[in-house]
């Protein structure tokens, strides 16, 4: 009885440049490892396990860096960067990238700025209508109530949305 072979399909490798890029661009700033390092957050040795490829940022580590750098996380770990035009290249995708995410919390805040604007109104339109009530009945009563609490969460939802949105802006820029 013959044993069939193994059939192993082979995934391709795909490049890792994140060593050679980080030397590269960190040199074309004219910064040291320890310069790099301190801007990230890192110490010294971090830096030169990565330029020498015997170790690799974490995510966060990388995204930390190539924010700095300027260049898309993808672009710092796939391209090779000490070609001028791909250095360029992801250059310009990172502006446009940047730009993109700008406007896109621009047109929150200002959906932020529309929805706080209709609850406001919903507010005043809702003591308008309850003034002017001359003899409301329990259900009025009782509906009203709940109105406040639905009120009170809108209001507490708004906020938060904004916090988070002045968390994402600090991010962005």
């Amino acid at each position: 009885m013959k044993m069939k072979e193994a059939v192993t399909l082979k995934t391709p490798v795909l490049p890792n440049y994140i060593a050679s890029n980080l030397k590269v661009l960190r040199n074309r700033l004219g910064w040291s490892q320890s310069q790099l390092a301190e801007k990230v957050f890192l110490n010294r040795g971090n830096i030169a396990s990565y330029e020498s490829g015997s170790a690799e940022p974490s995510i966060c580590k990388l995204l930390r860096i190539s924010n700095l750098l300027q260049v898309h996380p993808r672009d710092l770990t796939r391209r090779d960067l000490s070609d001028p035009n791909e250095l360029l290249l992801a250059q310009l995708a990172h502006d446009e990238r940047r730009m993109e995410e700008k406007e896109r919390l621009a047109q929150l805040r200002q959906r932020a700025m529309e929805l706080t604007e209709l609850v406001s109104s919903s507010k005043r339109l809702f003591e308008y209508k309850r003034k002017k009530a001359e003899n409301p009945c329990k259900e009025a009563d009782l509906f009203a109530a709940q109105y406040e609490q639905l009120f009170e969460v809108t209001q507490q939802l708004l906020d938060e949305h904004r916090e988070l949105l002045g968390e994402v802006g600090c991010r962005c820029e």
